[in-house]
């Protein structure tokens, strides 16, 4: 699918996706990401949800992300009650979605100027 936004203030926004790519400002990308609307981290190791860990997201720790979208790929797929926990002490929300809803959620909170981290897993 094709979005049709206009990129403003030099945001990150995903400006299309497919089952196993997503394009970030129309740049394609095939392997799992992190996207925020400020920095842009490839090549993401994180493959699945069983590849999450606490630290799997320490290199954007200091950007004071409030909400996290996680896209688990095709189907939604849930976190440990022990990792929500980890992300709920450190006053993060996390919210996990199938790809597509994600990349959807992401742009509109990053339009809202919203705090807002996208790690999606290709």
């Amino acid at each position: 699918m094709k979005f049709h936004l206009i990129q403003s203030d030099n945001k990150n926004l995903i400006t299309g996706y497919d089952l196993n790519w997503v394009e970030v400002n129309q740049e394609r990308h095939h392997s799992s990401l992190i996207v925020t609307p400020n920095q842009l981290l490839l090549e993401w190791p994180v493959k699945s949800i069983k590849d999450l860990k606490e630290n799997s997201f320490e290199a954007i720790e200091s950007l004071n992300i409030e909400i996290i979208l996680l896209g688990t790929g095709n189907s939604q797929e849930h976190l440990e009650p022990r990792l929500l926990e980890h992300f709920s002490k450190k006053n993060m929300a996390v919210e996990s979605m199938n790809n597509q809803s994600a990349c959807r959620t992401y742009n509109i909170l990053a339009n809202e100027e919203r705090k807002v981290m996208l790690a999606l897993m290709l």
